[in-house]
């Protein structure tokens, strides 16, 4: 299946030129993963918010039951937080709401894949189960389930649409990395950056490159986030610096002069 080039960037995934909507229906995650942008928004810009007055405990929103979304919209359920945190009754009755809508796409995406066998519900059809697996390698960034164990979940269900999110994208082993995405299927693929800064062990861009050449030969739906070109500009920076630092002229005080 050949990629799609023409896919937009986006901090936020498109589908078809409209970017993604959200439903925080439920909230609040206990993964503390370092790089959490959602946290850090909860306990700061929104902490006078209702939902977010006990900070970032995972918890129902009841007041998003009675969202309607456009037929074509794509709808992430629970980004502000991991959706595993929630009950199975409640996962149930979003399920039920989802079906009410068949012409809006929503998705799952959570750190803990597992929890879509523990919960042992038939998915709606519009329904797209994810996971996020930044790297095939454990860099004790979250208390998430490790990397492998998510890959291990994704690859075990036998369904349909299925979303990886490689974001933010950690450095990883290429053949492992592109093996263990082969076996998931994913229908939807996003790859993003860390676009807050949090220091992490980052690939360097040539891998990233071959990365999604894999990707777009094979999957039908690759997205590059904003923010991921910046991987390929720090690279050209550091390039820059070394040339400048190569061709800089020293004082030899053995043999004297500038070199």
């Amino acid at each position: 299946m050949a990629g799609d080039p023409a896919q937009p960037r986006s901090r936020m995934f498109h589908v078809g030129g409209r970017p993604m909507r959200t439903w925080n229906v439920h909230v609040g995650c206990e993964f503390l993963c370092t790089y959490c942008s959602a946290r850090r928004l909860a306990t700061t810009r929104l902490k006078h918010s209702p939902r977010y007055l006990d900070g970032f405990s995972p918890h129902l929103v009841e007041t998003e039951f009675g969202r309607k979304f456009k037929p074509g919209d794509f709808v992430f359920v629970g980004y502000m937080g991991d959706i595993s945190f929630a009950s199975r009754p409640i996962i149930i009755d979003i399920c039920r709401i989802i079906q009410e809508q068949p012409e809006v796409n929503f998705l799952f995406c959570s750190k803990s894949p597992l929890h879509y066998w523990s919960w042992n519900i038939h998915w709606p059809d519009n329904l797209y189960l994810g996971s996020t697996i930044e790297t095939n390698r454990d860099y004790k960034l979250t208390r998430a389930p490790a990397p492998m164990y998510r890959y291990m979940a994704m690859r075990a269900i036998d369904y349909a649409k299925k979303f990886l999110s490689i974001e933010p994208i950690c450095d990883f082993d290429l053949d492992l990395m592109l093996s263990w995405i082969v076996e998931i299927n994913p229908d939807i693929i996003e790859v993003g950056a860390d676009n807050y800064h949090k220091g992490l062990p980052e690939p360097p861009w040539d891998k990233v490159e071959k990365l999604l050449t894999h990707l777009k030969a094979n999957f039908p739906t690759v997205v590059e986030k904003v923010g991921l070109e910046n991987l390929c500009n720090r690279k050209s920076v550091t390039q820059k610096n070394n040339h400048q630092v190569a061709n800089a002229m020293f004082y030899d005080p053995v043999i004297g002069g500038w070199h």
